[in-house]
């Protein structure tokens, strides 16, 4: 049987939730409204800085864009309303969302806050037209949440998403490639409109004189693997609108392939006692959500981004044994610093560990009680999620460099 393979994504999901809900967009809501008003999500709006979230429409239009600074959007839009994110609320609206999606199909896959993924089988009774089904979704989001959404079908998941970054420039939001068009309408594309390349695209462009998809298609793929390596497999069936991937509808609650967590500190930090305090902190994070799906790790990343959120390193090291603790990697973590760190003030901070697997066991060693490390690690686990991350937490972290506290207080970086 065939399927369609669809991606609905929120138009400018934070701005639309604050448009939906705020009382002074109450005409707004009662209509389908084109006409946004100017409003910008940003994280300080008291003291006029910090980086936008999100914007609605009409702000975009103005030249204002997620990522830049607020300073520099108020330029743009000096009239614009700006208004602290609300977290919790985004994703309490996001799983309302998903509700609705999961009732409407047998497979739904969330993708991220404001994106998901579903497919149903075509042409079939209860699925006789993809565009009706599409203008369906669209109106019930909209009847319920009014929140617009774009959504993009084709016979997989790569190409649902390729065809979502058209239909977001469509007026109707609605953009749908059957299986015999794939091929004439990606290859024309820019090389560099291929999704999930990055920096990929730019390699293909200069390495292989590549300027559309279609010439993608046309190098070897043992010339794609010998630049990409196992890459450069999923560039060739990319180029050709294969994706062998799968709608997964439990992704969320599956075992993790890896784990990070990654902050922006409030101020440069630049002693190593700071940055070290951090790393800590947020070790302890990492191997916390990696036991709670009874999974270990080998390969332990370091990521530092310096002043002006520019610069910086990744660097990761793959250890022999399997690890969820944060004395095991925590060392390690900290010789990756003292190798790398060329002593630029540090203004974020991530860690990660992967190559995870499954594993109840514990590895015995002569030197440390693994069993104790076991043990109390998991009793530190089950009180923090009964009381709170800040029920018990190291000492360092009552330094003046600790971010636990203020963390705790946050969703996805941001104040609820």
């Amino acid at each position: 049987m065939n399927y369609v393979y669809g991606l609905v994504d929120m138009q400018s999901f934070y701005a639309s939730c604050e448009m939906a809900s705020r009382p002074e967009y109450k005409d707004r809501r009662l209509e389908d409204d084109r006409t946004d008003p100017v409003l910008i999500v940003a994280g300080d709006p008291e003291r006029r800085h910090g980086i936008v979230l999100a914007c609605s429409q009409s702000a975009k239009r103005l030249g204002v864009s997620n990522a830049m600074r607020l300073g520099e959007a108020l330029v743009h839009a000096p009239d614009a309303r700006v208004v602290k994110p609300r977290m919790q609320f985004y994703l309490d609206t996001s799983l309302q969302i998903q509700k609705v999606l999961r009732a409407m199909f047998p497979l739904q896959e969330q993708f991220s806050i404001d994106e998901s993924f579903f497919a149903f089988p075509y042409p079939s009774l209860l699925f006789d037209n993809p565009i009706d089904i599409a203008q369906r979704i669209r109106e019930r989001i909209w009847d319920q949440f009014r929140i617009r959404c774009r959504i993009g079908m084709g016979p997989n998941k790569w190409i649902a998403k390729m065809t979502n970054a058209i239909a977001k420039k469509k007026s109707d939001g609605i953009e749908w490639w059957k299986q015999d068009e794939v091929i004439a309408k990606l290859h024309p594309l820019s090389v560099f409109e291929m999704w999930g390349l990055k920096r990929r695209a730019e390699h293909l462009y200069i390495r292989f004189g590549c300027q559309t998809i279609g010439d993608v298609a046309n190098i070897p793929v043992a010339n794609l693997r010998k630049a990409f390596g196992v890459w450069g497999e999923v560039i060739h069936r990319w180029s050709h609108g294969q994706d062998l991937s799968r709608i997964e509808p439990d992704t969320y609650d599956g075992e993790l392939k890896g784990c990070s967590h990654r902050m922006t500190l409030p101020r440069d930090y630049e002693s190593r006692e700071a940055v070290a305090t951090v790393i800590l902190e947020l070790a302890d994070e990492v191997c916390r959500r990696v036991r709670s799906k009874k999974q270990k790790g080998r390969r332990i990343g370091l990521s530092i981004t310096y002043q002006g959120l520019t610069g910086g390193f990744h660097k990761a090291k793959t250890i022999q044994l399997l690890t969820d603790q944060t004395k095991d990697i925590v060392p390690i973590l900290l010789a990756i610093l003292d190798k790398h760190w060329d002593l630029t003030p540090v203004r974020a901070v991530g860690v990660s560990l992967d190559i995870l697997q499954v594993s109840d066991s514990i590895q015995l060693s002569l030197f440390d009680d693994e069993v104790k490390k076991h043990n109390l690690s998991r009793t530190v686990d089950q009180i923090q999620a009964s009381f709170g991350e800040t029920s018990i937490f190291r000492a360092s972290s009552l330094s003046p460099h600790g971010q636990i506290h203020d963390r705790s207080k946050k969703i996805g970086g941001h104040y609820l």
